[in-house]
């Protein structure tokens, strides 16, 4: 297919990925507000700002634990920053504008009734601030931006041709999964280290933006122990939103991709080296060394980083022979 293609539906995945990321942590980081200790909310909005890799606009927290009034105020700066703000890139509205952007330029691919509900899901946040949804239960926003973009994959997996066109917009899905899941573990294990006294409800939480909550319960009851927790998000091979799945999803779509060219095999070892270093070197760690922890899940954030360069060389950047 035509690289321009290829290369917006692939950011298509990665922006739509990235403001469901973005909903969830948020929706999570507010609902904690409602009854939790002034200094427990502080604790996750620096680790909700570590996963994002990004500074609260005027520097970080130096804020009033002692004050319930100061840390709202914080609060409502930095849920703005997050969703609406316009020099974030990363914020949920610039994502969503942005998957829209390119998905407008492979409208021939996506067919009507995915551009309607990606089109729909911008419309809906294009023209609404935070004070808008502030004062209107914001937990609802972040639950109905999600519930869009789920419904985009949704039409996505029942009516998309399963040819490049597909295996492109999933490649950028689950790199970045990959990368999203590998940072908020290692922000989670920075601000929460397996040695110090914690709260179950801390670790609770991190199932739940992960959607692992209930999977973790059934498979090991309400023995919430750190480092299982750890094995089951970043090694669960059946778990849709851990590590190892979402690099094996990865793995799939550059096989069915693969052009022969040497960059695109080196993108398939180097997602394949990720998933064997899991398979093999994740089990042999020391539980008990977070710093080891840590390292190996900034190896895997950094790696996705390569192999995004991998894939851009290879599929959307790549020399034309014979060109003028």
């Amino acid at each position: 297919m035509l690289s321009r293609n290829a290369e917006g539906l692939y950011w298509i995945g990665r922006y739509l990925e990235r403001a469901r990321h973005g909903c969830r942590l948020l929706s999570d980081q507010l609902a904690t507000m409602e009854d939790r200790p002034v200094e427990e909310i502080d604790q996750g909005w620096r680790r909700l700002y570590r996963a994002v890799h990004r500074t609260p606009l005027g520097g970080f927290l130096a804020s009033g634990e002692e004050d319930e009034d100061f840390m709202l105020a914080d609060a409502y700066t930095m849920a703005d920053d997050l969703t609406f703000e316009p020099d974030n890139p990363d914020s949920i509205r610039n994502c969503l504008a942005a998957a829209r952007e390119n998905a407008r330029q492979v409208r021939n691919i996506l067919g009507v009734r995915m551009w309607s509900c990606l089109n729909l899901a911008y419309l809906d946040v294009r023209d609404v601030g935070i004070e808008t949804i502030w004062n209107d239960q914001p937990d609802a926003f972040y639950g109905r931006t999600e519930d869009a973009i789920r419904t985009f994959s949704g039409i996505a997996v029942s009516s998309m041709y399963r040819d490049d066109g597909w295996h492109f917009l999933w490649l950028g899905w689950f790199v970045e999964r990959t990368q999203l899941l590998a940072g908020l573990v290692d922000a989670h294990l920075a601000q929460y280290p397996t040695a110090a006294q914690h709260s179950e409800s801390d670790w609770r939480a991190l199932l739940r933006i992960c959607e692992a909550h209930v999977a973790y319960r059934h498979l090991h009851s309400h023995s919430h122990r750190p480092g299982r927790m750890l094995d089951f998000l970043v090694a669960d091979p059946l778990l849709a939103h851990s590590v190892r799945h979402a690099l094996a999803r990865v793995t799939e779509a550059l096989d069915a991709i693969s052009s022969g060219r040497s960059l695109a095999v080196e993108a398939g070892r180097r997602a394949g080296r990720m998933a064997a270093a899991i398979d093999h070197d994740w089990p042999n760690r020391d539980p008990a060394d977070d710093a080891a922890t840590r390292a190996a899940l900034q190896g895997v954030r950094n790696s996705c980083l390569l192999l995004h360069e991998d894939i851009a060389a290879t599929y959307f950047r790549y020399e034309i022979a014979d060109a003028p």
